[in-house]
């Protein structure tokens, strides 16, 4: 990268029990080709071999915080942002991983890109063993209203942490998204179509643990907190409705969101897909299927 002098990007990295890919993960911290980086450490209270690999590193650029009690995701993110001293911002998960250009990438784009407040990429796949198994190609973020279209890789600017302030505890399932939104309230979002990212699908990974329907919950209230049109709230209680198995409930709410929005594709393809649930189960399943 040319540059006079190289911005600092924090990287927090969140953990809790994440001693089978932790090192992986810290690897393509390290390992990129942006070297002025700091990696703080979050274990949020783990009773695996987690500390110990993360002690066996000797790299003055990580940082390593212990709680001493499991207070959750978004506790553990903002212990890690208020230690964080970074020009640019972002955190990772201990079971995925980074491409080694994704920060250098990022940084470069923010630099040329003042107006830019945040940026997320496309991302991989990957199996338990990191095989790639699919490519998510990220959307628009004028969806982000409907859904969380930013994925696992992004990086943003010091003044929107100022500014936006910390992770919503209260948003345990959806901080992420809840956070999104509140960013997007007062910053530009870009999508960057490289992809630069390895997100991992197993079972022991939150969206696993916990039933679609609890995540779609917290998703429709924080859209609600910052999006004030009907077409959007109909839209969220649809899919509330939809993932509790609710079709009927699913169909009436989907159907007042097009009352408010007749155009819109997104709510379309759900409306159908909650009909051929109904009529046809096999085949929407094996559409399900597919969309995982």
């Amino acid at each position: 990268m040319k540059m006079d002098k190289q911005p600092l990007v924090s990287i927090i990295l969140p953990t809790y029990n994440g001693s089978r890919y932790i090192r992986q993960s810290i690897d393509s911290c390290l390992g990129q080709t942006y070297k002025n980086l700091e990696l703080i450490i979050v274990d949020d209270c783990s009773s695996d071999g987690t500390a110990d690999i993360v002690k066996s590193y000797f790299d003055p650029r990580i940082k390593y915080v212990k709680h001493e009690k499991n207070l959750k995701l978004p506790w553990a993110l903002n212990t890690g942002f208020k230690n964080a001293k970074g020009d640019y911002l972002t955190w990772t998960s201990d079971d995925n991983f980074y491409a080694p250009e994704a920060i250098a990438t990022m940084v470069l784009v923010l630099e040329e890109k003042q107006e830019v407040g945040f940026i997320y990429t496309n991302y991989y796949i990957v199996d338990e063993a990191g095989k790639i198994i699919g490519r998510q190609k990220v959307p628009s973020p004028k969806i982000v209203e409907r859904y969380n279209c930013v994925g696992a890789c992004f990086l943003y600017r010091r003044i929107v942490y100022k500014q936006v302030g910390e992770y919503d505890p209260d948003f345990y399932f959806a901080e992420d998204y809840e956070y999104w939104l509140r960013i997007k309230s007062q910053f530009k979002l870009h999508k960057l179509n490289q992809f630069l990212y390895y997100y991992r699908h197993h079972k022991d990974s939150l969206t696993f643990q916990h039933k679609i329907a609890e995540i779609e919950e917290q998703t429709g209230r924080a859209s609600s907190k910052y999006i004030f049109l009907p077409s959007i709230k109909y839209y969220h209680q649809g899919k509330l409705f939809f993932y509790k198995k609710n079709y009927g409930g699913a169909s009436k709410e989907l159907i007042k969101s097009l009352f408010h929005e007749p155009l819109n594709l997104d709510t379309w393809k759900l409306l159908i897909f909650v009909y051929l649930t109904i009529l046809v189960p096999d085949l929407a399943q094996k559409i399900k299927k597919i969309r995982d």
